[in-house]
């Protein structure tokens, strides 16, 4: 009953992003635009796009991630939609995990859209270790959707939401992009992928400690 429920609520959301493609179009749009950026800033010789590839791909999903958490819980503000789940005898844990697999999604589109770009203008290659990276996008992306559902839920029921969720949201994140960004350096570099694992290690922690933190601490946020 309870994963019926959490898959009714990202079914929902889901249909929702389809019929107003540009809250996903705008994140993506962003992303390339941050990280094309970084490409034509200061010069930089091969040697440094392949060393600024794996921060600039992080720093680009980071903000890119943070518009589109900004729109979808304001959008449910104006609706009043979010006030009509909550009238429904739905637990509110149910409720964080539907929203935070709908986030998850469209981070995993979205990093579908940036890695491709970030490969090519940065000149980066996995030396065939594919499966590493896609671990690697989906660990760090569910663990940017707890925290940005749960600090979109935060912000939205704010008078100033969308100037306090990139307040709320980046200093948490740091260690969750740091992971990326060195667990990717280690699989862009040629040779043994040192460190990987540890970088994966850490990002997993974050993800199963901030998801339990995030789940617990929703429903007291939502019901104020």
């Amino acid at each position: 009953m309870r994963a019926a429920t959490a898959l009714a609520i990202l079914a929902k959301d889901l249909r929702l992003e389809v019929r107003r493609v540009e809250s996903l179009g705008t994140m993506a749009v962003f992303g390339v635009l941050v990280v094309v950026i970084f490409v034509f800033a200061g010069d930089p010789t091969p040697e440094d796009l392949s060393r600024l590839g794996p921060g600039a791909l992080w720093v680009a999903f980071l903000f890119a991630g943070a518009l589109g958490f900004g729109r979808w819980f304001a959008a449910e503000e104006r609706n009043a939609a979010l006030q009509g789940m909550l009238l429904t005898p739905v637990d509110r844990g149910v409720l964080f995990l539907g929203k935070w697999a709908g986030a998850t999604t469209f981070l995993l589109l979205l990093e579908l859209v940036l890695v491709p770009v970030a490969l090519t203008m940065y000149g980066l290659d996995p030396h065939g270790a594919w499966l590493e990276l896609a671990l690697l996008l989906v660990v760090v992306a569910v663990g940017y959707a707890a925290l940005g559902t749960f600090f979109a839920a935060v912000a939205a029921r704010t008078t100033a939401g969308e100037l306090l969720l990139p307040v709320l949201l980046f200093p948490l994140s740091v260690p969750l992009v740091l992971a990326g960004a060195e667990g990717g350096q280690a699989l862009f570099q040629a040779g043994p992928r040192e460190g990987y694992w540890d970088w994966l290690g850490l990002a997993v922690a974050f993800d199963v400690i901030f998801g339990t933190v995030c789940a617990i601490g929703f429903e007291h946020v939502i019901e104020e």
